[in-house]
């Protein structure tokens, strides 16, 4: 595939993952990985060091779904929404089959009260495959810039 139009299909991805988080479609969520993929949200700290200690871990796309399954049926929190902006693109190389793709986040966190404030900043580092046709994640882990995460976790960054 050409640089170019790999670099169009990741975008799209992109904004597939941004849009399902944004337009609380959660249950397009999981489809946007393989069937075997990893989303971890870590802090920039603890993946520095090496340590593996993500704040949200979620194996297999059935864990995805169970999460989805969770905050709409079980779970208590304050109704909210996120807008992700997402930039800074970087395809790094090809790796195991995909491509290895590192990209900035922000994302604004809007309380049903109307107020809006930047919940978190971070990296994104990216396991993109092909997959039945699509281009899925492999493995998205979220690297956040602070050491602390404002109160209300609820849905995946």
């Amino acid at each position: 595939m050409d640089e170019q139009t790999l670099y169009f299909r990741i975008e799209r991805l992109f904004a597939d993952y941004c849009a399902s988080l944004d337009e609380d479609e959660l249950e397009r969520w999981p489809e946007l990985f393989t069937a075997d993929g990893c989303y971890q949200m870590i802090a920039r700290e603890n993946h520095a060091h090496g340590h593996p200690v993500p704040l949200l871990w979620l194996e297999g796309r059935g864990m995805m779904v169970d999460r989805v399954y969770s905050l709409r049926n079980a779970n208590i929190y304050a109704a909210h929404r996120y807008r992700h902006a997402q930039s800074a693109i970087q395809v790094l190389g090809e790796a195991d089959g995909g491509w290895r793709v590192r990209s900035s986040y922000l994302v604004v966190q809007t309380i049903d009260d109307g107020f809006s404030e930047v919940y978190q900043a971070g990296s994104y580092l990216d396991h993109v495959v092909e997959d039945e046709g699509h281009l899925r994640f492999r493995e998205r882990v979220a690297v956040y810039d602070t050491a602390r995460v404002k109160t209300l976790l609820a849905t995946p960054v």
